[in-house]
């Protein structure tokens, strides 16, 4: 072991953290990143040696929660626990005693800090239910720090402190304690990280995990001060996972990734995806969806029995999205028992003439090129079926205590009884039960006998509980269940595509497991609405693209654009995002019909995205990457395919905004937009003018 002398205003910081000028401080530095910690376990020092950017906070690295008899969840802290660290070449070991014995090993790799661990459950009869790890406590805040978070498509957080404000809970967690947020992976956080942003560097904080484990990203404002004070203080950030050990049970955690990075949260993201290709292999879309602008989401009847739409009114349907330029139907509640009812039957339904009457009237939507996809739940079991009584009570996730993990929805017609009381209840099938799988190809093969052109599932980029029954031939409790939904899904596309090769698959959520195996997805939290300005007045949405930026491939729809209002600016940030339309007026209980403004917009912006098609829908996304805006006035993103390369900007803050655009090692070639605007050339640079609610496409070529 080896003592280090310190000198100069940067060591101060570090000793200040320790217990005293003497203590022994273990140390991986590189020129890029500095790791210290103390012979206590505390981590004295994480910086960006570059930047000379401090995050330590002094503290622990580990928080567990454990089971104590009738006490359910109790708490031991790293800093109380006793602990010899060891350095070895390029490795700091710490190994924890106790009741539960903790071995953590911290490994240097470039601008990356990698940690593994393992835990030990050496008490007689107390359970590890969770460990928390690894924890940035008291974290080294700046007052501009943003946190990204990778729930659904992404949110970017800038003041993280209102933020866990918001997380306040008194009856159902201890804010006597410290107030909380957080979000599990997979789903509804689409990745296994998240960043903290200060723009020029960032703190990337990963979990590197192929078995795709059920792991919490979690934050939480410590309250600090004597007994009756209410002072919350520091902020802390970790990662959770649960293994749920028992007397003499042991579990191993790798790869864990922090990194103290130079750039902002891009770079973090280029990280995880490095990671990803390991596992990750996308598979070619469905020409049908790449020459889709979107499409009407119909629900012909509901849950509550009511008719919206008859098979007869599908022409009528095509013919409004026509209009529109949507060439699909995304059909809802096509069955007898309607939305969200009679899950997995899905009865014909003889008021219509069943399935020979909807058969017929598919075609008759098909004739001018239209395109019909047919909706299934992925996961959801009506309780009130034979299905259910039959096979769903085997297939159906179990909580610990035996009982069926329940969902409701509860949707009402003209009155308030149906959505008070309730009308339907739901289990949830296990992924990893394989007659699941054969329930899922046998409604594939229903949609195909349909005549539909593509098959759409519910839910099955969103999460599954854990599973506590033996049954199903996973361990107990199941925590990678995710991993199974994503093996199920792998063999679902190969059957359909072996069935009928040109069908598309969509399913809902985005989430790293799954939607490698779908053609769409059908997105959650579109994040369209604006919730405050940013530090140049810009009116901005809590939307970060963290998924589309890591996982370009995959393509996904807007969502929430229910009527006539505010129109314009969400359909031009749903081009800017590079999102197919998901038109569902009055919640799918209508046409575009019935939302004249949105359906002549819509109108307006399908020849705009015909025209640069393979750019601005099919091409790669790169957020800002690409090209350089004069003005921070005129938010933009830019996509690339090939030699070419587009920029999409869009304004609805001021009358009118005035820019050029330049990117490097390519030449402006033209454009084209909606609204009010103008563009010129100005060498290889574009320049453009765009009045409030305009949207422009400009299009560069590699030189």
């Amino acid at each position: 072991m080896k003592k280090y002398m310190f000198t100069g205003a940067a060591a101060l910081v570090s000793l200040l953290f320790a217990a005293s000028l003497n203590a022994e401080i273990f140390e991986l530095k590189n020129d890029k990143v500095q790791f210290q910690v103390d012979e206590k376990g505390n981590l004295v020092s994480l910086k960006n040696v570059v930047a000379n950017r401090e995050y330590a906070g002094g503290e622990g690295l580990w928080r567990i929660v454990y089971e104590d008899g009738l006490s359910l969840e109790e708490s031991i802290e790293s800093e109380n626990a006793p602990v010899e660290v060891k350095k070895d070449g390029n490795k700091i070991s710490l190994d924890y005693g106790g009741d539960f014995k903790v071995k953590i090993l911290c490994e240097l790799k470039g601008d990356e800090i990698h940690f593994s661990s393992e835990i030990k459950n050496d008490s007689p009869y107390k359970i590890v239910r969770e460990f928390q790890f690894p924890m940035l406590k008291s974290a080294n805040l700046k007052k501009d720090t943003v946190l990204y978070w990778p729930q659904a498509n992404g949110h970017r957080l800038p003041d993280i402190r209102a933020w866990l404000r918001g997380g306040f809970r008194s009856y159902m967690a201890q804010d006597n304690k410290a107030i909380e947020q957080y979000s599990m992976y997979p789903s509804p956080q689409s990745m296994n990280y998240y960043v903290l942003d200060d723009s020029d560097t960032s703190l990337y904080i990963a979990s590197h995990d192929p078995e795709f484990e059920k792991t919490l990203h979690l934050v939480r404002m410590r309250k600090i001060g004597g007994k009756g004070e209410f002072k919350y203080g520091g902020v802390d950030f970790a990662m959770a996972k649960y293994p749920f050990l028992k007397p003499g049970e042991s579990k191993k955690f790798a790869d864990y990734v922090v990194s103290p990075h130079v750039g902002d949260w891009h770079v973090s993201a280029k990280k995880y995806r490095k990671w990803a290709d390991t596992w990750y292999k996308h598979i070619p879309i469905d020409q049908d969806f790449k020459d889709s602008n979107g499409w009407q989401r119909i629900i012909m009847r509901h849950q509550y029995g009511k008719v919206f739409f008859r098979y007869d009114q599908l022409p009528e349907i095509r013919k409004v999205g026509k209009e529109a330029g949507l060439d699909t139907i995304l059909m809802f509640g096509w069955w007898k028992e309607g939305m969200d009812a009679g899950y997995p039957e899905y009865s014909a339904d003889d008021t219509q003439g069943g399935d020979d009457a909807l058969r017929k009237y598919i075609k008759e939507f098909q004739k001018d090129g239209g395109k019909v996809n047919l909706y299934f739940n992925g996961q959801l079991i009506d309780m009130s079926t034979k299905f259910y009584r039959d096979l769903g009570k085997k297939v159906s996730i179990k909580r610990a205590d035996g009982t069926e993990h329940m969902e409701r929805y509860p949707f009402g017609g003209d009155g308030t009884g149906l959505r008070v009381f309730g009308n339907k209840t739901f289990v949830t099938a296990c992924p990893a039960a394989k007659e699941w799988l054969e329930v899922l190809k046998g409604l594939a093969d229903r949609a195909i006998a349909l005549g539909a052109d593509g098959v759409f599932f519910d839910q099955l980029g969103y999460k599954s509980e854990l599973c506590y029954d033996k049954s199903h031939g996973h361990a107990i409790p199941c925590q990678n269940i995710m991993k199974y939904k994503h093996e199920m899904l792998a063999k679902l596309r190969d059957y359909v595509r072996s069935k009928k090769p040109d069908m598309s698959m969509g399913i809902e959520w985005v989430s790293d497991p799954t939607s490698m195996y779908a053609d769409y997805i059908h997105s959650v939290e579109p994040n369209l609405h604006i919730t405050r300005k940013d530090k140049n007045g810009v009116p901005i949405t809590t939307f970060a693209p963290m998924y589309q930026y890591t996982f370009p491939e995959v393509y996904a729809t807007n969502r929430d654009i229910y009527n006539n209002e505010d129109v314009a600016r969400r359909c031009n940030l749903t081009v800017l995002r590079g999102w197919r339309d998901d038109a569902a007026v009055y919640r799918c209980r209508a046409t575009l019909d019935d939302a004249p403004v949105y359906k002549e917009y819509l109108g307006k912006i399908a020849p705009l995205r015909n025209k640069y098609r393979d750019l601005i829908l099919n091409g790669t996304f790169r957020d800002t990457d690409l090209a350089k805006c004069s003005t921070p006035q005129l938010p933009y993103s830019t996509f690339e395919n090939g030699d070419k390369m587009a920029v999409v900007a869009t304004q609805s803050h001021k009358d009118s905004v005035a820019a050029s655009f330049e990117a490097e090692g390519y030449k402006f070639v033209g454009g084209d937009g909606v609204g009010n605007f103008s563009i010129s050339a100005d060498g290889d640079k574009a320049k453009v003018e765009v009045k409030k609610d305009g949207l422009v496409v400009l299009t560069f070529k590699r030189k």
